[in-house]
């Protein structure tokens, strides 16, 4: 669709993003644990190609929100529900009941029964991104609230309500409670929606802004100087307790949210007509990009399976690996996860998982 080409191209990147952190992720871990067999260039490069895509999911979120509150686009709450819930709730209960069958035949004693199972399913204990799922469903259920009162307000108001929001997970993990201890937020499927709320509301507020291209210079050494600090600081104990405590490298950072920020104006700056980068919106392109764009749900669902399987098996390595191995290895599992994705989207009945 015109003028919505930065859109698939920001969901594609930011898919990809998900998987080159699962990817990377055993490694960055295992070298601030002191892993020796973790050379320190490994580690520092598989901390360079994590911690600076932690605007990921936040972004998804916002992309996700500047679709689904678009009045021009709702048909009415029965309408949007059961499109949501046709599409979400079958992929919810398939992609968990999928790891949650692999796991447990290749983990020898993971599976832990029925009720166990239903228990990690909602808290996040099965695997480490089917969280996702329940975020969408739980701001598509506020949906139906939520476009009346954009279609009666303006811009102002939305960046308002959208920044406040997002101030609820960053103030909860500040050292405001009790002996300087974080408020918390609790992490069930019932309540994954809330923190993401505020990303929600600006993918809306701030679709359409874009921004005098005097800016951009400054909008990516933001990026690239949240980017440096986010990888320097996460879990380094030279780093201060202050920056850690009022600023931590990790989803619900106020870091995060301002580099999310960035990478979202800045893909509206440069991925358009007129933009820097307007030779990614010709016709030829796009004709590439969107359906990868259109399949996002479904990579981002499948491509830990294919890990799992590709380490599991050798085929990709282990887990913790050298930095050569971890980049071939993500240009695998985004290979192989996208054609098996745009292959499951010609069947009919697999096409509600992705």
């Amino acid at each position: 669709m015109p003028g919505t080409e930065w859109i698939s191209w920001l969901r594609c990147v930011a898919v990809y993003g998900v998987v080159l952190i699962h990817t990377v992720g055993a490694t960055a871990t295992a070298a601030v644990e002191g892993d020796p067999g973790v050379p320190a260039v490994d580690g520092w490069v598989a901390r360079a190609l994590d911690l600076p895509l932690l605007w990921v999911v936040p972004v998804f979120v916002m992309l996700s929100g500047a679709l689904a509150l678009d009045p021009a686009r709702f048909r009415g709450s029965g309408d949007f529900l059961r499109r949501r819930a046709g599409r979400l709730v079958p992929a919810l209960v398939v992609w968990n009941l999928v790891y949650i069958g692999y796991l447990s035949l290749t983990r020898s004693g993971w599976w832990p029964g029925p009720s166990e199972a239903l228990a990690r399913s909602l808290t996040g204990g099965v695997a480490p991104h089917l969280y996702f799922f329940w975020i969408v469903l739980g701001l598509s259920l506020l949906t139906p609230l939520l476009v009346p009162w954009v279609g009666r307000t303006d811009r102002r108001e939305w960046v308002l309500a959208g920044v406040v929001a997002w101030s609820v997970p960053v103030l909860s993990l500040w050292p405001l409670g009790p002996g300087g201890e974080p408020v918390g937020v609790t992490h069930s499927a019932w309540t994954w929606w809330l923190p993401y709320f505020g990303a929600y509301l600006l993918g809306w507020a701030l679709r359409g802004v874009v921004l005098p291209s005097r800016w951009v210079p400054v909008l990516v050494l933001a990026v690239l100087a949240l980017s440096a600090l986010l990888t320097w600081q996460w879990k380094n104990p030279a780093a201060p307790t202050w920056l850690q405590d009022w600023a931590g490298a990790h989803y619900y950072s106020p870091t995060v949210a301002v580099l999310s920020v960035c990478v979202y104006l800045l893909a509206q700056a440069l991925v358009r007509p007129g933009g820097a980068l307007s030779v990614l919106t010709a016709p030829r392109v796009m004709a590439v990009v969107d359906p990868v764009g259109r399949a996002t749900l479904g990579i981002f669902a499948l491509h830990f399976l294919v890990l799992l399987v590709g380490t599991d098996t050798g085929l990709l390595g282990p887990p913790v690996a050298p930095w050569p191995v971890l980049l071939l290895r993500f240009l695998a599992v985004c290979v192989v996860t996208t054609l098996l994705v745009l292959a499951m989207q010609r069947v009919p009945v697999l096409r509600r998982l992705c």
